[in-house]
C-alpha cells in the first residue's frame, strides 16, 4: 500500500474527451438538482417516521427555551436547524413543563393534527439542503484527489443512491452526520498535506461542529489520529517530526473542545462525571464509581449522550432482526450485512475492485488512504461500540467515501473504449456503461419509496422483509400511500397493526387495532410486526408495548397486496 509521491491532485492522463468548465458545471447542476429534486417529492410522499415524531419537536423546544438535555442521545443542533422553518410557519406548541421526551411528539401531532404533515415539509428540506451539501464537498475532494470528471461520477452516484435518498429527506440526524463525516475527513486530508497551526485549527472547528451535529461523530476523533499516524509513518521524510505532530493534533483537539463546549453552552463542562445521567451499570457509571473524583472538560449533557449511545438497545426481549431471526443481543456484523443487503450491487462491485486495488498497492490519488481507512474503522466502531442493531444508516457515512474511491476506476473503464481499439477494451467500457444505467435504474424503479431498496442478492424490494425489518425498510412512512390505496378500492376501514408513532387517523385513514381471532376483513400490517419485532402499537384502546412475535401468525396466510413497507391481508 506504499504511496507514490509522484501522483498529484488531478493526476491522471488527460482523457479523450475533456469537456470544458462550463459543460462540467452544467453536468453537475443538473445531477445535484436531480438528488434535490428526488429529496423533495419524497417528502411530500413519506408519512412522519418514528425517529422524525420526536426529532422535530424536540428542535422547536430546544429553540425555544435553549433546554438542550432532552434526549441527549444525540446533539440538538440537527434538530434545531430542521425546527428554524417552524419559527415562521408557527405550530401551536405548548408542552407541558413535565413532559417527557415522547410526550413532545404526540403533543405536537395533536395540537396541529389538521397540518401536521405539511409542518414537516420545510424541515425536511433542510436536511435535503444537507445532503446536497455532502455531495457537493465530496465531489470538490473527488476533484482534487482525481480530476473533474471522477467528480462528476460521485455526483451521479449521489443522486441515484437509494440509501442517502432515503434519509436525505427526513428529520433525523443520519444525513447531518453523513455531512459530518465528508466535511470532517476532507478537513483532515487538507490538514495531512499541509500540516500547520491554520490547518490544525479549521480541522478542530469541523470536528467540534461534527460532534454537535450527530454524537456518533466521536469515533471521528479515532479516526483522524490513526490517519495523522499513517501520514507520518509512510512520509517520516517530508513531514513534520513526532513533536510537531503531536502540538498540531493537540491544538485541534483544543478547538475541537471549545467548539463542541460553546455549542452546548458550557452546560457542566468539567463537572464530576457522576453529575451526568447515567445508566446504572453501565461504562461510565462504573468510571464515576471508581473516579468520582474525574472531571472531563465535556458538557453534561454530551456525556450523558455518550453513556446513551454505549448503553441504549440492551434489553432481554429479542428486538433485533437479521436474516429471519431475532434476537435480544443482536449481532457483531449486522451493520456489514445490512451494508451488503442495501449497497446497490454496482457499487458494492466496484467498492470491493477499489479496495482489492488500494491494498494491493495501486493508489489512485494522493493520501486516499483518507477514504478506505475510515470505512474500514466506521464497521469495525459500529461492530465494537454500537449496541442499536436496527439499521444500515448507522453505517450511511461510508457511501460517500465509496463514491469517491470507485470514481478513477469507473472512469478508466469508460476511457478504454477510447484508448483501446481491443476487445477487452470495448467490453470493459461496455460493463461500466452497464453498471451505471443498472445502478440509477435501480434506484428509479423504486423512486419515491427508497427505504424499501434492497439489492437483487438480498431479495430485492419484493423480498428484503426476510433479510432486515425496521428503518432499513419499514419506519412508519407508508400512511400516505395506505390512505391513497383505501381511497382507489373504495375500503372504508382496515384491521392495523402499524409500526410508528403517528394517529393513522392524521393521515385520513380508518382503522380498527389488528387483533387474532376478532379482526375480520381486510388487515394491514407493518413488515417490521410482520416479521416479529416489538413495539408500540394500541391495545386494549390505548397504545401499549406489544411483544416480540404477535403478529407472525399472519406469515401463514398470502398477503393480497402490499402498500410500500405495509403487507393486505384477507381474514375471513
Amino acid at each position: 500500500m506504499k504511496a507514490n509521491p509522484t501522483i498529484s491532485r488531478g493526476g491522471s492522463s488527460a482523457p479523450p474527451f475533456a469537456p470544458g468548465r462550463s459543460t462540467l458545471g452544467l453536468v453537475a447542476a443538473a445531477l445535484l438538482g436531480i438528488f434535490v429534486v428526488q429529496g423533495v417529492i419524497a417528502a411530500r410522499r413519506d408519512s412522519v417516521t418514528i425517529d422524525e415524531f420526536v426529532s422535530l419537536p424536540i428542535g422547536l423546544h430546544a429553540l425555544r427555551t435553549g433546554d438542550l438535555r432532552q434526549d441527549p442521545i444525540n446533539p440538538h443542533v440537527t434538530r434545531m436547524l430542521a425546527a428554524l422553518p417552524l419559527l415562521l410557519t408557527r405550530p401551536v406548541f405548548a408542552p407541558e413543563p413535565a413532559t417527557a421526551v415522547w410526550g413532545f411528539g404526540y403533543h405536537f401531532m395533536d395540537a396541529n393534527a389538521s397540518r401536521y404533515h405539511g409542518l414537516y415539509f420545510w424541515p425536511r428540506m433542510v436536511i435535503v439542503l444537507l445532503g446536497a451539501a455532502t455531495a457537493a464537498i465530496a465531489a470538490l475532494w473527488a476533484r482534487r484527489l482525481y480530476g473533474p470528471r471522477e467528480a462528476l461520477v460521485v455526483l451521479f452516484l449521489f443522486a441515484f443512491s437509494p440509501s442517502l435518498l432515503a434519509h436525505t429527506h427526513l428529520v433525523t440526524h443520519d444525513m447531518a452526520g453523513t455531512f459530518g463525516f465528508v466535511a470532517a475527513l476532507y478537513a483532515a486530508w487538507l490538514f495531512l498535506d499541509r500540516p500547520s497551526p491554520r490547518s490544525a485549527a479549521l480541522l478542530g472547528v469541523v470536528l467540534g461542529v461534527v460532534n454537535l451535529l450527530k454524537l456518533s461523530a466521536f469515533v471521528l476523533t479515532a479516526i483522524v489520529v490513526v490517519l495523522c499516524m499513517v501520514r507520518a509513518l509512510r512520509e517520516r521524510r517530508s513531514g513534520p517530526s513526532p513533536a510537531r505532530w503531536v502540538g498540531l493534533l493537540a491544538m485541534a483537539a483544543i478547538v475541537a473542545l471549545v467548539v463542541l463546549n460553546a455549542g452546548y453552552g458550557f452546560d457542566g463542562t468539567l463537572a464530576p462525571l457522576g453529575a451526568a445521567n447515567l445508566a446504572a451499570g453501565g461504562k461510565l457509571a462504573t468510571l464515576a464509581a471508581a473516579a468520582p473524583w474525574l472531571r472531563l472538560p465535556l458538557p453534561t449533557p454530551f456525556l450523558s449522550g455518550v453513556d446513551m449511545v454505549f448503553e441504549v438497545g440492551k434489553g432481554h426481549e429479542p428486538s433485533y432482526f437479521l436474516l429471519g431471526e431475532l434476537s435480544a443481543d443482536g449481532w457483531w456484523y449486522y451493520h456489514l450485512a445490512a451494508f451488503a443487503a442495501k449497497c446497490p450491487l454496482p457499487l458494492l462491485g466496484a467498492s470491493l475492485l477499489a479496495l482489492g486495488a488500494w491494498l494491493a498497492g495501486r493508489s489512485r490519488g494522493l493520501r486516499d488512504y483518507c477514504l478506505f481507512v475510515p470505512v474500514v474503522m466506521v464497521f469495525a466502531a459500529n461492530s465494537a461500540l454500537n449496541s442499536l442493531y436496527i439499521g444500515e444508516r448507522h453505517v450511511l457515512p461510508v457511501y460517500p467515501l465509496l463514491f469517491i474511491a470507485t470514481a478513477p476506476w469507473v472512469v478508466s473503464a469508460l476511457d478504454m473504449r477510447s484508448r483501446s481499439a481491443s476487445r477487452a477494451g470495448r467490453a470493459a467500457a461496455l460493463a461500466a456503461a452497464a453498471a451505471l444505467v443498472w445502478y440509477a435504474g435501480a434506484t428509479l424503479a423504486v423512486a419515491p419509496r427508497y427505504l424499501q431498496f434492497f439489492n437483487e442478492a438480498a431479495g430485492g424490494t419484493g423480498g428484503g422483509h426476510r433479510v432486515l425489518i425496521d428503518s432499513n425498510i419499514d419506519w412508519g412512512q407508508d400512511l400516505v400511500r395506505l390512505r391513497e390505496y383505501m381511497s382507489a378500492r373504495h375500503i372504508d376501514s382496515v384491521a392495523l397493526a402499524y409500526f410508528g408513532r403517528v394517529d393513522p387517523g392524521i393521515y385520513g385513514v380508518r382503522y380498527t387495532p389488528l387483533e387474532r381471532g376478532l379482526s375480520k376483513g381486510v388487515a394491514v400490517v407493518s413488515a417490521s410486526f410482520l416479521m416479529g419485532r416489538p413495539y408500540f402499537w394500541i391495545l386494549g384502546g390505548r397504545m401499549r408495548w406489544v411483544p416480540a412475535r404477535s403478529y407472525t401468525w399472519l406469515q401463514d396466510l398470502e398477503p393480497v397486496d402490499r402498500v410500500g413497507s405495509m403487507f393486505v391481508f384477507r381474514l375471513p
